[in-house]
């Protein structure tokens, strides 16, 4: 059964509720008990005290006029039993068996009270003594009046059951305030359901409707999700425009070139031709490898949690992995760094993929014999940089060349390229929070740098190392 908002919160409150009214219910009984406790023995002491005053001496010898009027104005419900033992501890009247454990010395300060059971009944006991000169022994009498508790339990039956009345509508009327308040809560709630199940899949505009701060809440992260939905729409919506425009080309290009292939049959031009068809066929490839890349990193930057890596390591890794792709050049190849270890938290399959790009766009466009990547730490950030002895990328292309689809071509030895390898570069730095920067040294040659923020390195200081 599904479990609805309304119904979890009103059941919350109910348990609540009922939990309340039950200890309620139990120190309600509790209290009327001691208040009926309370009542009926202020009239049993009074009834004792009756009995002592009626108490007399002739001859010598205590005696008792019985005060039934005092008797008869404890309960009707009840049974009343009295004792009345004089100095001597002579039982003068009443019921000799009738016991209590009240001693004379606590008598004698005002009257003890005590539960018991008497003739296999319950009883409540009073005793009070009195001094009676007169007696052949001056002494002290003791007078016991024993009551059953019919009258109190019906009392406390009685307060119980009107206060327990109070509490259980007391209790369905907060309940039922509590759904009525909660059905009321959660309309703004049904309001916005429907503003949303009524809009057209592709209309992603915020959701605009006058609502509690609690709720608008809830609106601003539904906002925040359309928006980011938006950009990401969006920029699908031009990546595959941008790679069917990228696409359209080298593959208009190899159609030609298959059909010159195919029209004539000339030992040398076929060759030329050849080499041309297999030039176009790496360049659809490394385009359609760029374009899957493109679309993983922005992919990643936002479903990808970061964790510790090791820079060292992971440029070492891509040294030993790109630099064979280098033809049948001799490239010098050297790694630096500060530091035996430098980590920070990062993607490692996007960095990777940035470092490879920054290599491959030395050797490819750049004609680099010469690379040295190094790794430097600073109080701000962590800096790795590739320099190489390449023609470099020309300054007033800087900008242009973290765009996708801008050429790195220049119409000069550079060569050309599909213009997504330093936006990958770009877009992965975007994510970690760093930067792509370019540089013509004064030694020569040209430098690309990553810098990454100090907060997101861990270095491990050590003696400064280099391969």
């Amino acid at each position: 059964m599904k479990r609805t908002l309304f119904g979890r919160t009103l059941l919350f409150i109910a348990f609540v509720v009922v939990s309340g009214a039950i200890a309620l219910a139990v120190i309600a009984r509790y209290y009327a008990g001691v208040a009926a406790e309370r009542a009926y023995d202020q009239l049993l002491s009074g009834a004792a005290v009756q009995v002592a005053e009626n108490l007399y001496v002739q001859g010598g010898v205590l005696a008792l006029n019985p005060p039934v009027a005092a008797f008869s104005t404890l309960s009707s419900y009840d049974v009343v039993y009295y004792k009345v033992t004089d100095s001597r501890g002579l039982v003068v009247a009443g019921d000799p068996a009738l016991a209590s454990r009240a001693t004379r010395a606590a008598t004698r300060l005002g009257p003890e009270f005590e539960s018991g059971e008497y003739q296999h009944q319950r009883v409540r006991i009073v005793t009070i003594a009195r001094y009676m000169p007169e007696e052949t022994v001056p002494g002290w009498a003791t007078i016991t009046v024993a009551q059953t508790t019919h009258a109190r339990q019906q009392l406390t039956n009685d307060m119980s059951l009107k206060v327990w009345t109070l509490i259980v509508l007391m209790s369905l009327l907060a309940i039922g305030a509590s759904g009525l308040a909660i059905k009321r809560g959660l309309r703004p709630l049904a309001q916005i359901e429907a503003i949303i199940a009524a809009r057209d899949p592709a209309d992603l505009r915020p959701v605009v409707a006058d609502t509690p701060s609690e709720i608008a809440a809830i609106i601003g992260a539904i906002n925040v999700l359309m928006q980011r939905l938006a950009k990401r729409i969006a920029s699908m919506q031009r990546f595959i425009a941008d790679a069917a425009h990228q696409m359209r080309t080298p593959l208009a290009r190899l159609d030609a070139q298959i059909e010159l292939l195919g029209a004539e049959h000339d030992g040398i031009h076929d060759r030329e031709r050849l080499a041309a068809l297999r030039d176009t066929c790496a360049d659809v490839g490394r385009l359609t490898g760029q374009l899957l890349n493109h679309a993983m990193v922005i992919h990643r930057s936002e479903l990808v949690a970061l964790a510790p890596l090791d820079l060292n390591a992971l440029a070492k890794e891509v040294l030993g992995r790109t630099i064979p792709l280098a033809d049948d050049r001799d490239v010098a190849v050297a790694f630096e760094s500060d530091a035996a270890r430098t980590e920070i938290v990062g993607d490692g399959i996007s960095l990777r993929e940035a470092l490879s790009n920054v290599l491959h766009n030395a050797l490819s466009h750049g004609r680099a014999d010469e690379i040295v990547v190094s790794v430097a730490s600073t109080t701000t950030s962590v800096e790795l940089t590739v320099r190489d002895n390449g023609c470099g990328i020309p300054r007033e292309q800087w900008e242009a060349v973290l765009q996708p689809f801008v050429s790195l071509g220049n119409g000069s030895e550079h060569g050309t390229g599909s213009g997504l390898g330093l936006a990958i570069v770009s877009e992965v730095m975007q994510a970690h929070g760093g930067r792509v920067a370019f540089s013509f040294p004064a030694s020569g040659g040209f430098t690309v740098t990553l810098s990454f923020p100090r907060h997101n390195a861990l270095e491990r200081p050590s003696a400064a190392t280099k391969v």
